[in-house]
């Protein structure tokens, strides 16, 4: 099975929660997806688009990896 390439929210919502240190006693995903989704809608084009750059580079390092990769859900 070959896992799928992460999006540019993806990558972002698996930064956050790396990044959100011990500050934060949420423990549950539900709860952090639902706040990593309103702080991505909040985030200006210009910093999404950080996110898309990087979501774009690993989408080529997965082509490059696994070139005849077709997406079945």
């Amino acid at each position: 099975h070959i896992p799928r390439p992460p999006n540019a929210f993806m990558l972002y919502r698996s930064h956050m929660l790396k990044n959100r240190g011990n500050a934060d006693p949420e423990k549950r995903q539900q709860n952090l997806s639902r706040i990593a989704g309103q702080l991505w809608r909040e985030m200006s084009d210009e910093d999404r688009a950080v996110w898309h750059k990087k979501a774009a580079e690993v989408h080529a390092a997965h082509y490059a990896k696994y070139p005849n990769y077709k997406f079945k859900p």
